[in-house]
């Protein structure tokens, strides 16, 4: 592993010394010819090293020993570089700051000649380091390759989702061997390994059960075979199958099979994988974190021109995906990629590979050498009394990573400050931290730095002189009042992550922004943005709105919340903020304070949110407490759009229509006050192909004068034919779930007749199910007839007072219904539910229906008909013809051969049958 990591650093340092040397700072430090010099010395190294590789599979003392001298060497290499990129990025920060005495003193004569000696004494001892171990490596006659061969490099294009293409030539031969690669347990025939009119040769029984049999059956070790297989040629495979695969995988070793995976990556992708190490085994691992912690320690860079570095490392994640190195991915909502886990098995595998580099420390752990890089504990540390590493080997760490938490004090940031200033990742997550040390500029290389979950109230100004910061992570310090006054020094931040509302992890207390946070135009991450009143004691301090201006590389989630504003002149900082701009950025949240709320302010909102309209990429838009009557018309024009979230906007009574964008998928509308049309000019499933034709999910709760969905839609005076048509018109034809809440005069709706997860009712009418009960003709005249809600797997009706019963032939059409309740519906008689029909309903509940006479369709099935898939039915506090002959139920009574069969009986709060077994006293 060690020759692969190095090969990779060798190459970082290559790239960087190129720039370097030809910069005139260098030639001030009369260092240039040096550094010229070191970057042919390390390309010299890092064309041995894959031969290095190879040859170092095989055992052999002196190898060892001269590839742990080289690692030294070039990882101070790599320090020392960094310490030159270090002062350049000071003198760039300087002179852009104008700050002319500090420039001055800096870079004076004479400190210019002390730091030149200095340095151009370092780069030659270093290079004379370097020399010998050059010499030195004649004796093991490597090879010199300048680049990674070939079969090293491939890296698929196909997409994550895609299954990987296999090498056969004919494409129904592809399919079945790629079925018996990824189900090893399915049967199926030969398959020929070649084309028509060719020899063939077949892939037998005996082939696969010796595969499988290498395997030891695990999924997970025959699924990474076969992606690997999928990237080979015909030839290739032969060969694989017939010899290397029995030559490689020795003693039935899972771990040697699943290096037959992890060896032909490139070392970029090798050095990713091994620090995975570092995490304990099942857990559930940040994928942005991930990818940003590679690209903070040098393991990620640009493969294209201008591709910048997240997406690099994104499609690196995604390739060992595919790969099934990672698994149980979560995605958002988005669709983004959110988390990952291991199998312990490629875990097992990601610590072989790491050697001594990576370690994780547990209770009673693992040992750290001198050699080790990153370390990570999966234990509670008290730091107030010592840090648990000794001093040798801390100086050269890179990485420190506290999983669990623990105590901290004072002593402990010293600590850290003075002996770990090679760290690149620093994570101290919830150790009840008040304040960061001012010392922690000691720690002049750090890139990445997490103090979430922390108790601090303002963050020391220090921190602003760590100028290659490239990721702050303050999720959760929940009493955070303050960023660094001076933040814009952070030249190198690309993420600033101070949580937000919908991850539930936002630093709440935060005041204002710092001004100059604008300056930070590589920010790519700003997820919580306050806007605040400049008229205040800090007013020079504060940041507007305007700050986003420049900052067109945002992405992800940003969430600005109004907590005050200067009257009309906060208008032109709205507008100069320029969301427009931001084509990255994925989710949008808008949400003002209620306290602000005034009816004074309505068309000052109005202009407010208007000039916040964002670009057409958006996907997603959150819209809080804002004050305004009219919603801005920009927003039917966001043609990406995926969710939609109007939350508390009590005076909003008009809203753009929404039915034409392409891909909203949810909508979600709640505490409207005012609202009493949703579509409210009226124009809704007019002039457009299809009305919503992607929304899934839809909700509607808290609109107490919402009436209907549409001031055109049909009043219950028309005649039936007529409401027939209109109501055809404004169907939902692809609608998964509903819930509407607290709704009390919504009574008419388009209809949901594909609705195929749950349906929620509460404090509202019954009148569009009941009216959704009894479609008969389909949605449009394009699409063939579907009995509505016959896929639907969920209903659930509470405080429905307009509701004697159900349309006996909509029960009818319950056939997938897996749940079932009803609770609180005081006028509900009649609930027939159907014998032949219900075959799925595996739970029932019905409660405080005091009017209800029977769950069954006549008097003959009993109170309650057979439901084969009920396995769990509650009924309490109803009538006495349905409770109280509920109670009497036992093995005696008639209705015990329609409900013996459920798991759990509870009526009245008490047991009949509980877990299959009968407990009626």
């Amino acid at each position: 592993m060690a020759e692969s990591i190095l090969f990779n650093i060798a190459e970082e340092i290559v790239k960087k010394l190129g720039p370097l040397a030809t910069q005139e700072i260098a030639l001030w430090w009369g260092v240039k010819d040096q550094l010229s010099k070191l970057k042919s010395t390390v390309a010299r190294i890092k064309g041995v090293l894959h031969d290095a590789e190879e040859q170092v599979q095989k055992p052999a003392a002196q190898l060892e020993d001269w590839l742990g001298k080289l690692q030294e060497a070039v990882y101070d290499a790599e320090d020392l570089l960094d310490d030159f990129s270090t002062e350049v990025q000071r003198k760039r920060l300087m002179s852009r700051n104008k700050i002319s005495r500090e420039v001055r003193t800096f870079f004076s004569g004479s400190n210019q000649l002390v730091y030149g000696c200095q340095m151009g004494h370092k780069v030659k001892e270093l290079r004379k380091r370097l020399d010998e171990i050059v010499s030195e490596s004649e004796k093991f006659q490597f090879e010199v390759r300048c680049e990674e061969k070939a079969s090293l490099t491939m890296i698929r294009e196909a997409t994550t989702s895609s299954e990987p293409e296999i090498f056969f030539g004919r494409e129904e031969e592809k399919k079945k061997a790629m079925s018996f690669l990824l189900n090893p347990n399915d049967e199926i025939e030969s398959v020929s390994a070649f084309g028509p009119g060719q020899e063939s040769n077949y892939m037998d029984e005996k082939i696969k059960k010796e595969i499988v049999e290498r395997c030891q059956g695990v999924p997970l070790v025959i699924k990474a075979i076969a992606r690997l297989m999928s990237m080979k040629d015909r030839a290739q495979w032969l060969s694989f199958i017939k010899q290397e695969l029995p030559h490689r995988v020795k003693d039935d070793n899972i771990i040697d099979t699943l290096k037959l995976s992890y060896n032909p990556l490139p070392s970029y992708m090798k050095h990713c994988f091994a620090y995975c190490s570092l995490f304990p085994k099942g857990h559930k691992i940040d994928v942005k974190s991930l990818i940003r912690l590679w690209i903070a320690l040098g393991f990620v860079s640009s493969s294209n021109l201008g591709e910048c570095l997240e997406i690099s490392g994104l499609r690196c994640f995604e390739d060992l995906l595919w790969r099934s190195f990672f698994h149980e991915v979560k995605r958002d909502d988005l669709g983004n990629i959110e988390s990952c886990k291991m199998h312990d098995f490629m875990h097992d595998l990601a610590t072989h590979v790491a050697g001594f580099q990576s370690i994780k420390v547990e209770r009673g752990g693992n040992s750290i050498s001198e050699l080790t890089r990153h370390v990570s504990f999966d234990t509670i540390l008290d730091l107030s009394q010592q840090i648990p590493i000794p001093l040798p080997c801390a100086k050269s760490l890179r990485t420190l990573v506290l999983f669990q938490g623990g105590k901290h004090d004072e002593g402990a940031w010293v600590s850290i400050c003075r002996d770990f200033r090679r760290l690149r990742v620093l994570v101290l997550s919830d150790f009840g931290m008040k304040e960061v040390a001012t010392l922690i500029e000691k720690i002049k290389h750090l890139k990445y730095l997490d103090l979430s979950n922390n108790e601090m109230e303002a963050l020391s100004n220090s921190i602003t002189s760590l100028v290659n910061l490239q990721v702050l992570k303050l999720n959760s310090c929940s009493n955070l009042e303050e960023l660094p006054r001076d933040i814009s020094k952070l030249i190198s931040l690309r993420h600033l992550d101070v949580g937000c509302t919908l991850d539930e992890d936002l630093c709440e207390n935060l005041e204002y922004m710092p001004r100059g946070i604008g300056k930070l135009t590589s920010l790519q991450t700003l997820s919580y943005f306050v806007v605040a009143k400049k008229k205040s004691p800090k007013s020079e301090m504060i940041g507007g709105l305007d700050e986003l201006r420049m900052l067109n590389e945002l992405r992800g989630r940003l969430e600005i919340r109004v907590k005050g504003y200067e009257g009309g002149s906060c208008i032109s900082e709205f507008e100069v903020a320029k969301l427009i701009d931001k084509e990255c950025l994925q989710s949008l949240t808008v949400r003002w304070d209620r306290e602000l709320d005034s009816d004074s302010d309505i068309d000052l909102y109005d202009k407010m949110l208007q000039s916040l309209q964002p670009n057409s990429s958006l996907q997603e838009l959150i819209v809080k407490g804002y004050g305004g009557m009219r919603f801005p018309s920009w927003v039917s024009d966001l043609s990406n759009l995926v969710r939609i979230r109007l939350e508390s906007c009590r005076r909003l009574k008009h809203i753009p229509p929404l039915d034409a964008i392409p891909s909203l998928e949810e909508l979600s509308i709640g505490g409207l006050d005012d609202l009493e049309y949703i579509d409210s000019e009226g124009v809704g499933g007019k002039g457009v192909p299809m009305f919503f034709p992607s929304l899934k999910r839809l909700y509607i709760y808290y609109c107490d004068r919402l009436k209907g969905w549409s001031r055109d839609e049909m009043n219950d005076d028309s005649d039936e034919s007529t409401i027939e048509e209109g109501l055809i018109m404004l169907s939902f034809p692809r609608l998964s779930s509903l819930t509407i809440r607290s709704c009390p005069n919504l009574t008419s709706m388009p209809l949901f007749p594909t609705l195929d997860e749950d349906l929620h009712l509460s404090r509202t009418s019954s009148m569009p199910l009941q009216q959704t009960m009894k479609m008969t003709s389909p949605v449009s005249s394009s699409s063939s007839f579907t009995r509505p809600l016959s896929k639907l797997k969920g209903l659930f009706m509470w405080f429905i007072d307009d509701m004697e019963s159900l349309p006996e032939v909509g029960l009818q059409n319950l056939s997938s219904l897996q749940r079932l309740g009803i609770y609180a519906c005081p006028g509900l008689k009649s609930m027939p539910l159907p014998d032949q029909v219900m075959h799925s309903l595996q739970q029932l509940e019905v409660g405080r229906c005091r009017e209800l006479k029977s769950l069954s369709e006549s008097e003959s099935q009993g109170m309650i008909p057979y439901l084969p898939s009920l396995q769990r039915l509650i009924i309490h506090d109803c009538s006495e013809e349905v409770s109280g002959r509920a109670r009497g139920w036992g093995k005696e009574s008639e209705e015990w051969p329609n409900i013996k069969h459920i798991r759990d009986i509870l009526i009245d709060w008490k047991y009949i049958q509980k877990e299959g077994s009968y407990v009626k006293g």
